[in-house]
C-alpha cells in the first residue's frame, strides 16, 4: 500500500527510477491524455482535435521535464524558468483559436481546452502523472457534461431543410457559400444544389435552427449580395 501512495505523488522520488524511465513514463501518459481529450474534439470536428492536442500535451510535458533537468545539472537558480514559458505560448495558441465575427464570438471551449491540456502536460512533466491522469478525465467529464446540460437547458439540434436561391455570377457565388458552409462545418454530404433558372441556382442543405451559435449562418448567407432568398421549412 505504501507503495501505492508513493506512486500517486511526485515519481521523481520513487527509488530506483532513472531519468529515463521517468522521462518515458511522463511522456507516454502525456501522449495518451492528450489523445482521451483530442479524440472527444476531433469526435465533434473541432479545430483542435486528436493531434493538436496530443502534441500540446507532449510539448508542455517535455519543456517542464528538460527545465527541471536542466536545474538539477546546471544548478539553475530557478527550475521553472523554461516551463514558465509554456503559459504565453499556449495563451497565444488558444487566442488563434478564438473568432470574433458579427458580435459572436466562437472557438473559446477549444481555447479553454488548448489551455487545461497544456496545464495537464506541465503537471505530467512535474512527475505528478496519476494527478495528470485525474485532470484529464475531469477535463473530459466537463466537456460531455456541458453539452449534455446545455441539451437539458436548450434542447437537442433540429434540423430543418434550407433552401438558398443565389445568383451564379458566372460561377464567382459557389466558391462564397462553400466558404461560409466550411467555417460553420456542414457536411457535404448534407449540401445538394442545382440550377433553377438561367443565372440562378439553388442549394438545399438542413440546418440546426434551436440554438443561437448556429443559427447565425443564416445571417452570413443573408449577407451576401448574390444570394436572392433564404427559406427555411420549419414543418420538415
Amino acid at each position: 500500500m505504501e507503495q501505492l501512495y508513493i506512486w500517486i505523488g511526485d515519481i521523481n522520488t520513487i527509488p530506483g527510477l532513472g531519468r529515463e524511465i521517468i522521462g518515458l513514463i511522463c511522456v507516454t501518459v502525456a501522449a495518451t491524455c492528450g489523445a482521451i481529450v483530442g479524440l472527444e474534439r476531433e469526435s465533434r470536428d473541432k479545430p483542435a482535435g486528436l493531434r493538436t492536442l496530443i502534441l500540446i500535451c507532449l510539448g508542455s510535458t517535455i519543456f517542464t521535464l528538460v527545465s527541471l533537468y536542466l536545474a538539477t545539472q546546471k544548478q539553475m537558480a530557478d527550475p521553472a524558468r523554461l516551463a514558465s514559458q509554456i503559459i504565453p505560448g499556449i495563451g497565444f495558441l488558444g487566442a488563434g483559436a478564438i473568432i470574433r465575427a458579427r458580435g459572436t464570438v466562437v472557438g473559446l471551449t477549444t481555447g479553454a481546452t488548448i489551455w487545461a491540456v497544456a496545464a495537464v502536460g506541465v503537471t505530467i512533466g512535474a512527475g505528478y502523472v496519476v494527478a495528470g491522469v485525474v485532470f484529464t478525465l475531469l477535463i473530459l467529464s466537463v466537456l460531455t457534461l456541458a453539452q449534455r446540460m446545455e441539451w437539458i437547458i436548450t434542447g437537442r439540434c433540429v434540423h430543418h431543410e434550407t433552401t438558398v436561391v443565389y445568383s451564379a455570377n458566372h460561377g464567382k457565388t459557389w466558391p462564397r457559400l462553400q466558404t461560409i458552409l466550411d467555417n460553420y462545418r456542414v457536411p457535404a454530404s448534407r449540401v445538394t444544389h442545382g440550377p433553377l433558372d438561367e443565372g440562378e441556382k439553388t442549394l438545399r442543405t438542413l440546418l440546426c435552427t434551436v440554438h443561437r451559435d448556429h443559427r447565425t449562418i443564416l445571417r452570413d448567407l443573408a449577407d451576401l449580395p448574390e444570394v436572392l432568398s433564404i427559406d427555411v421549412d420549419q414543418n420538415a
